[in-house]
């Protein structure tokens, strides 16, 4: 994904109807040697609430492919995604729904209020339950996306905090991007997603927990 010059282009994108849309591509490698490619990789919350505008967006950003993260559970929640001419829809659930019951949320969210430690021990279980769908867009990537294609993908689970925001720290850690941009990189995630007072005491009831301990763990420390 290196290249030698660096271009000038908003990371943040407007697609119409989706939240926290922003571009992975522009950070420096830390050898000096160039650039993560933009265009390439966007990362975003779901795409359920996408309008006809944000489409003819993605359209134009030559989006071909879409990995969602989202489980069975959280689709029937949202709602899918609209079918989008010229892309393929690939369903890569990293969590099961019975990750979703009040116990395990229960103590998931025990984890983030622990700060930065129970984050970590939170990323390191969804890193191995995630491995073979990260496997799968990283040989997508390799086949579908070198430097001879403008083609573009999209990685996505609900917020695009968690799930998203570990591939993309894993996808720049390998090419070479140093660790204060990437920690950089994931914490743009608190300008780009936001909810209301009200979908997130919904969340919270859902999953059995204080309404502060939700907000915690929709933070990007």
């Amino acid at each position: 994904m290196g290249q030698h010059v660096g271009l000038c282009i908003p990371r943040w994108i407007d697609v119409e109807g989706v939240k926290n849309f922003r571009d992975i591509g522009g950070w420096p490698v830390k050898d000096g040697s160039g650039y993560i490619r933009e265009r390439v990789v966007f990362r975003c919350g779901h795409l359920t609430d996408i309008t006809d505008q944000g489409i003819r967006t993605l359209q134009e950003l030559n989006v071909v492919a879409i990995f969602d993260f989202r489980s069975d559970m959280e689709i029937n929640y949202h709602g899918g995604i609209r079918e989008i001419p010229g892309t393929t829809y690939y369903e890569s659930a990293i969590f099961k729904d019975v990750d979703f019951s009040p116990e395990n949320m229960g103590q998931t969210m025990g984890r983030f209020l622990e700060g930065t430690e129970g984050f970590i021990l939170v990323y390191l279980t969804m890193l191995e339950k995630a491995k073979d769908q990260y496997r799968k867009i990283l040989l997508h990537m390799i086949e579908h996306h070198s430097r001879d294609t403008r083609d573009a993908l999209i990685i996505h689970c609900t917020a695009g905090k968690d799930r998203t925001g570990l591939f993309c720290m894993m996808l720049l850690g390998l090419c070479g991007v140093d660790d204060e941009i990437i920690a950089r990189e994931y914490a743009l995630t608190n300008l780009g997603f936001w909810e209301s007072e009200e979908d997130m005491r919904r969340k919270a009831n859902r999953a059995g927990v204080p309404l502060e301990h939700m907000k915690a763990a929709m933070s990007a420390p």
